[in-house]
């Protein structure tokens, strides 16, 4: 594995800080139209969301790391977003759970000999994973949501225009 991608994987609580800089508690509640092609949560959803995954994907890292072949349990994001409700939760406190998680786990990253990066875990419904694998998702996972936060930026412009 690129060891580049452990340096994208600490970035990613940069970059999600900065996907939300200057919004208003109004704008990170602002709920997009059905037909508007950037996902149907709010930007502080999206928020909570990648909190909740990053945590959960951590653990699964570390379950990597630690045991031999763990089984790694799938979740409903949707459900996540629901029932726990994220609408309600702090962003400031989701926003330093994300960036001390990222902080802390990368030092273990760092610390891990190249074939670390290839024990495996069984994912209950995607099979097999590598933890190479799994670092490299979660930065995609990060990546694919900010791109919705940037769209929802740009709409809500559009809307006070």
């Amino acid at each position: 594995m690129d060891r580049s991608v452990i340096d994208e994987y600490e970035a990613g609580a940069k970059k999600l800080r900065a996907s939300i800089e200057g919004l208003s508690n109004k704008q990170m509640l602002w709920i997009p139209p059905l037909d508007g092609g950037v996902g149907l949560w709010s930007i502080k959803e999206v928020v909570i969301h990648l909190m909740d995954s990053d945590l959960i994907g951590s653990d699964r890292m570390k379950r990597i790391v630690a045991e031999d072949n763990p089984l790694l349990i799938g979740y409903n994001e949707d459900r996540f977003a629901s029932r726990l409700f994220y609408q309600h939760q702090s962003v400031e406190d989701a926003l330093a759970l994300f960036e001390i998680n990222r902080r802390q786990f990368t030092l273990v990253l760092r610390k891990l000999s190249p074939e670390t990066f290839e024990r495996t875990g069984i994912h209950n419904e995607s099979g097999k994973v590598t933890l190479g694998d799994q670092v490299k998702k979660y930065n995609e996972h990060l990546d694919h949501h900010l791109g919705f936060i940037a769209r929802k930026r740009e709409m809500l412009k559009k809307l006070s225009d």
